[in-house]
């Protein structure tokens, strides 16, 4: 990152000044106090160093019109999306394989036309950008865009969607069943058995009956066992659009009623296409690198380097 090496031989620099250089020497106990003292204010000086010109020029031309005007360089916002995406107690060949996944769908999306306020701002990444430069482990997530520079997943030679989740139900779906369309025939169903042993891979939710209008009744499910049509009363509605009204992880779910009240079992967290976070996860905890990761859960896809 920019201007870190300059910053670390001016602290390094205070250090003997302030110490001398016989006890800076002698005493590196006394060095480490200071360097932690001292490390959030490196990285505010960092900070200002990157974003002072920005807010400069956001002042007089307003901040959307600075960044859908900046010419984007992927590798220089990417760490603060990946940062947004997964959590940094993730082993790093998970953390690799999330930074393939997001630069790939970062390349898909420029190709679309979309600038970098709208990518940042459909992420969710603006407001993580404070939050990213404040983390005491956001390292790694430059690390991992570096090991992984330029790695795209494609499909016939493009760069196509390229779906994560936090953990399945124990098998992932499969994108032409969950987004009902052809296109996506390339996300294929993967096992993924090891997301069972989560703690929170089961959570029963209560809805008592008196908050629908009609009796709820599950119609049917895909091949990984994600609810696809249920129905309310006489309504019919879709599995995903459910799970997200109502408030679940996932609408991989069973459901039983007792006593005026549904108690609904739900299995996994997300749409469940594509990659698992946890599953990936368990396999790095196993040797598993970042490569094998990203084949299992994307067997149709091409890892390639983009230039």
């Amino acid at each position: 990152m920019f201007g870190i090496t300059f910053f670390d031989a001016l602290i390094h620099r205070t250090a003997i000044i302030i110490f001398g250089k016989r006890t800076y020497i002698r005493k590196k106990n006394a060095y480490g106090v200071f360097m932690k003292k001292y490390a959030l204010l490196r990285y505010c000086l960092v900070f200002l160093a990157i974003v002072l010109p920005y807010f400069s020029a956001a002042t007089i031309n307003g901040p959307e019109r600075v960044l859908a005007e900046r010419v984007p360089d992927m590798e220089e916002y990417l760490p603060v999306i990946v940062f947004s995406q997964i959590s940094p107690n993730m082993k790093k060949e998970t953390i690799k394989a999330q930074t393939v996944i997001a630069r790939s769908n970062i390349q898909r999306w420029l190709g679309e036309g979309k600038n970098l306020a709208e990518i940042l701002r459909e992420n969710g990444s603006t407001e993580e950008v404070w939050r990213y430069f404040f983390a005491e482990k956001r390292q790694i997530y430059e690390q991992a865009a570096k090991e992984t520079d330029g790695q795209v997943l494609t499909y016939e030679e493009k760069v196509r969607l390229t779906p994560w989740h936090k953990r399945s139900a124990g098998k992932t779906r499969s994108g032409e069943e969950a987004f009902h369309d052809e296109a996506y025939t390339y996300l294929k169903s993967a096992d993924s058995s090891e997301d069972k042993k989560s703690p929170d891979h089961k959570k029963i939710v209560e809805i008592p009956a008196g908050q629908l209008s009609g009796e709820l009744k599950i119609k049917k499910r895909d091949s990984a066992g994600y609810v696809t049509e249920l129905t309310i009363g006489e309504t019919l509605l879709e599995g995903e659009s459910f799970a997200a009204g109502m408030g679940l992880e996932s609408a991989n779910f069973s459901l039983k009623k007792k006593d005026d009240i549904y108690y609904l079992r739900v299995r996994g967290s997300g749409h469940g296409v594509g990659f698992s976070q946890f599953g990936g996860n368990e396999m790095a905890k196993n040797g598993s690198s970042a490569e094998e990761i990203l084949k299992k859960y994307f067997p149709e896809m091409e890892l390639k380097a983009e230039d």
